[in-house]
């Protein structure tokens, strides 16, 4: 398994250099609503388990430690940023719908934590 990540961090290495076209102002701008909203989701998160609350996402536990929510939510907006890198036509729409979806998790998690 580790010899596995690895080996997906050196060719990730490799291949950052190529790009099929910059990011326009638009694209950067939808990636910073990304990260923002994929980060309250992130701390929402680590909140809503810290008060007991357990966790419905299928790949962390069901009680996930501040390091496995943060493991798990760096290694998916970095995911999410080099697919758009490597998908300029589907850059706005991937990264507005994630940070919408991330966006709404994070209201949700955020209501449920003030019952």
């Amino acid at each position: 398994m580790k010899s596995t990540i690895l080996f997906l961090f050196i060719v990730l290495l490799f291949t950052s250099c190529a790009s099929p076209r910059p990011w326009t102002k638009q694209e950067k701008v939808a990636a910073g609503f990304f990260l923002l909203a994929h980060s309250a989701d992130a701390i929402t998160t680590s909140q809503l388990t810290d008060n007991g609350n357990y966790e419905m996402n299928p790949i962390m536990s069901k009680y996930p430690s501040d390091i496995e929510i943060g493991v798990y939510f760096s290694l998916t907006a970095i995911g999410a940023l080099v697919v758009s890198h490597f998908n300029p036509d589907f850059r706005k729409p991937l990264l507005y719908g994630y940070g919408g979806l991330n966006a709404g998790l994070a209201i949700h998690n955020y209501t449920i934590n003030k019952k």
